[in-house]
Parts: structure tokens; C-alpha cells; sequence
């Protein structure tokens, strides 16, 4: 598989391993009795099939990875009559003459996959086509590895076979991906998720969840989603409208918008918005560039209001082609591990900004009541819900928006 970018705590491809646990979890969330034939594409270390055999002893294991090292990381307890390993490409269009099984009857599947972008290739387009998820093609310019694991197992699925997987915050709550969750919740059935804790995956602050798939069955009104507890327990679940699958579907944020919207009247920040923009210039250009420009490394947190020294002068910034904050404009961090504290106010005069800040503008009748709610305990708490990545965090502005206050 040709790489084009890979994550940096990542090994060499693109894997992050399963700790023991998150797989023995997934395992008994997908709740199948006696699957004749369990598959594991990209299966790495084998914690996922570890696990699954504990379960399902009587069942056929079917494994592929493009590493040659990898059957000898596979669970020894296995007997070779029931373990079936074949190094190569996950993503070959032809993979089940490969493996010797034919498309659409694997009674299961489970999966952790990489985390890279592959070099497209013509046949990645009918992958998703019978996958029935070519609808998501218009909405990227190249497809994650994750969305083309998800497509290649549900080919070999049988109609009514489970998928069981470990996928990226970003696919649960991405805004990119929002015609993915929607095609999978009614062409498929989305069974429940799970949020996992950050940390799961050995030296990455990633964040993933645990997704069940039945392939090509109605889906049902609702998804159930949980959180797994710091002390190992499950949290109660939220049962979202099938038909809001596209919105989001990680527990954290779901359950602080209900716990805002129980407690407030309701009031969406887009509702009071009047502009919400990013800054003009990179942290490199600001270094070379003779304008006072403020970048998220400059704020403390011993104060609330932009300082003095930031400020610039009315003449300078006159029909400036770049963003430019004014007095009672509130800046939020974009980007970082703590942007949820980084939050200021403009009171001294135009404040010009990188483009790791947001210039969010709000009618004056709110303008005190979204700054105290943002930098609220609350309020930072749920900016932290909203935030996708791994190590250094994001938040979108769509994310922002669609905060109640």
C-alpha cells in the first residue's frame, strides 16, 4: 500500500494497537453467539482475534496484514486448523480470491484499522460502491484507510453479518464525514458505539470509539451510545434518532448538549452570531511580518482581556484585507491542548490574529453572557467536547455554532 501521510505516533503502518481490554469489550458488545467465520483485516498484533477466540472458540479465523512479521505476533492458543493468515494487501479489489472466500458470506468481521491517507487507485472507487457508500465520494479529495476497511468488510459480509471496530473520533464526529455516518445508519444498521478513553492506544492521545455495523439490515428508530468509565464501567446510554446520525455521534458531546439544553432556553450560538472568523496570518508569517500580531502562544492565563501591548493603531488597520478583532470581540483558541483556556477578550482597541484564533462577533445584547458561559468551567468543559485530533486538539466552526448557551 502506497502511503501518503502518516501519523507520527503511528508504526510504520499506520497502526495503532488494541489494548487487551478494548478488544475483550468490543467483542462482547457485537453479542454473537457461534459465527462460523470471523475476519480481521490489517489484524497486526492479533488483540482483537486474541480476544474473539476466547469467545468464539469453535469459530474460523481469517486474518491479512502487509506485514510479513505479523503471524508471528498471532495468538499461539489458536489451533492452526481454525487460523487461516494471509500477508498482503487488505485493500486488493480482488482480495477474496485471495483468501479464498467469496464476497458477502463472512458470518463476522472485526477490525482496528490503520490510520493513513493511501494513494487512491481506480478500484477504491468500486470498493465503496459495493459497500454502498458512494455517496461519500463527492464530499473527499482522497479516502482515509479507515473508510476503505469499513467498505472492504462489509463486502465480505453476509447480509445481516456484524462488524465490530475501533474507528477515529473524526469519523464519529467530523463534519467531513457526516454522509458517511448517515449512509452507514440506513443503508446499514449502526448498532451501538461506544466512546473510548483518550490514551487507549500506546503513545497517542488519539481518541476512537467502538462501532457495530449489521450489514444491509433496516435500521432500527435509534443508536445506542455509551461512554467507557474511567473505572472500566459503561455509562447510561443515549439513544439517538437514527435520522441525526449525520450530526454527531460521540457520547461526550451528546451528552453535554443535553445536559446544556435541559439547563438553558435553548439558545444557539449561530442564533446570536453576527461573525465568526479565522485569523489571516500563520504562526511563520507572523514571526517575519513588522504588524503586531497576537497567535495563541501569547495568551496567559492570568487574565480575560487581550492585553495593551497587542493593540494597534485605527490608521494601520483601515480597510485591511485581513482579520482584524475590535473592541468587545471574543478570540478563542483554535487549535492546542489547552485552547479551552485561552480565551480573551478585545477591550483595548483592533487586535490582529494568526490563524490558530477565532474572532467570534455576537449580538451586544449576548456579548456578556457568551464570554462568561465560554469561559466558564462549563463552558470550557463543553469546548473540550467538541474537539477533534490527536495531542494538539481542534475545534471547528461548525462545532463552535452549535453550542447552546
Amino acid at each position: 500500500m502506497q502511503l501518503l501521510r502518516l501519523p507520527k505516533t503511528s508504526d510504520h503502518f499506520g497502526r495503532y494497537y488494541t489494548a487487551q481490554e478494548i478488544a475483550g469489550l468490543l467483542i462482547q458488545t457485537m453479542s454473537l453467539e457461534k459465527p462460523k467465520t470471523v475476519i480481521d483485516l490489517g489484524v497486526g498484533d492479533g488483540a482483537l482475534i486474541r480476544e474473539a477466540s476466547l469467545i468464539w472458540s469453535d469459530a474460523r479465523f481469517i486474518t491479512v496484514d502487509i506485514d510479513k512479521n505479523t503471524k508471528h505476533r498471532l495468538p499461539l492458543h489458536i489451533s492452526p486448523s481454525l487460523l487461516e493468515h494471509h500477508v498482503g494487501d487488505a485493500l486488493e479489489y480482488a482480495l477474496d480470491k485471495k483468501l479464498g472466500v467469496s464476497f458477502g458470506t463472512i458470518d463476522s468481521a472485526v477490525c482496528n484499522p490503520p490510520y493513513l491517507r493511501p494513494k487512491w487507485r481506480k478500484h477504491f472507487n468500486s470498493i465503496l460502491e459495493e459497500a454502498n457508500l458512494h455517496s461519500i465520494l463527492p464530499k473527499f479529495g482522497c479516502i482515509p484507510a479507515e473508510v476503505l476497511f469499513i467498505a472492504q468488510n462489509l463486502r465480505l459480509l453476509k447480509v445481516g453479518g456484524k462488524l465490530g471496530l475501533i474507528i477515529p473520533d473524526g469519523i464519529i464526529a467530523g463534519e467531513k464525514f457526516a454522509t458517511l455516518r448517515q449512509a452507514l445508519a440506513t443503508t446499514h444498521r449502526i448498532e451501538r458505539i461506544i466512546e473510548l478513553p483518550r490514551r487507549i492506544f500506546r503513545n497517542t492521545d488519539a481518541k476512537a470509539h467502538i462501532m457495530v455495523l449489521s450489514k444491509n439490515i433496516s435500521a432500527d428508530e435509534t443508536i445506542q451510545i455509551q461512554q467507557l468509565l474511567p473505572d472500566g464501567q459503561l455509562s447510561s446510554a443515549i439513544l439517538l434518532p437514527t435520522e441525526k446520525a449525520s450530526s454527531r455521534l460521540d457520547y461526550s458531546y451528546l451528552a453535554t448538549n443535553k445536559s446544556t439544553r435541559d439547563k438553558s432556553d435553548g439558545l444557539k450560538l449561530r442564533d446570536i452570531t453576527l461573525a465568526l472568523k479565522r485569523g489571516t496570518f500563520s504562526s511563520a508569517e507572523r514571526k517575519t511580518n513588522e504588524l503586531n500580531i497576537l497567535h495563541t502562544t501569547d495568551f496567559t492565563s492570568d487574565r480575560l482581556t487581550v492585553p495593551k501591548k497587542f493593540s494597534s493603531k485605527r490608521t494601520l488597520v483601515k480597510d485591511a484585507k485581513f482579520v482584524v478583532a475590535q473592541n468587545g470581540d471574543i478570540l478563542i483558541a483554535r487549535v492546542g491542548r489547552n485552547f479551552n483556556e485561552k480565551i480573551w477578550r478585545v477591550t483595548s482597541g483592533p487586535t490582529i490574529i494568526t490563524d490558530c484564533i477565532l474572532l467570534l462577533r455576537v449580538h451586544p445584547t449576548y456579548a456578556d453572557r457568551v464570554f462568561n458561559y465560554l469561559t466558564s468551567s462549563i463552558g470550557r468543559s463543553n469546548l473540550m467536547s467538541i474537539a477533534h485530533g490527536v495531542g494538539a486538539r481542534f475545534i471547528t466552526t461548525e462545532g463552535l455554532l452549535d453550542l447552546k448557551i
